[in-house]
């Protein structure tokens, strides 16, 4: 599964390793991409969100 390796342990003994994982986790942070904004809404009316899904499923049938 892929988030396993999220979750598993390992050990850093060296100092030299050490400095690397630092320097990984630290230009990791730098590197982010921006967030996008994308277009859209909320629908919260259920009469909206009905008409919403009758075109959905009309295009996929």
């Amino acid at each position: 599964m892929a988030t396993s390796s999220i979750t598993h342990n390992f050990v850093i003994s060296s100092p030299e390793s050490i400095e690397k994982f630092v320097t990984a986790l630290e230009e990791a942070e730098h590197d982010r991409s921006p967030r996008k904004i994308l277009p859209g809404r909320q629908l919260t009316n259920p009469d909206e969100i009905l008409t919403l899904m009758k075109k959905r499923t009309k295009k996929n049938v």
